[in-house]
């Protein structure tokens, strides 16, 4: 099971129901200054399931964007 506590969202404005934009790894932020993982086009907002499956799959490369 991953620690999705290394990872955070980011939003297009300060609000609870903006869409979110990308997903980022506090691992890879921290080690190389950057940790976006993937982005989504605007108007799209991921599933909490999409975004699971996204962080798995990048903490399956060993943390490499």
């Amino acid at each position: 099971m991953i620690d999705l506590n290394d990872y955070r969202v980011t939003a297009d404005e300060p609000s609870t129901d903006a869409p979110i934009v990308a997903l980022v790894c506090a691992i890879c932020s921290q080690a190389s200054g950057r940790g976006d993982i993937r982005w989504w086009e605007d108007g799209y907002s991921p599933s909490i399931p999409e975004l699971v499956a996204e962080a798995e799959a990048h903490a399956r490369k060993g943390h490499t964007p």
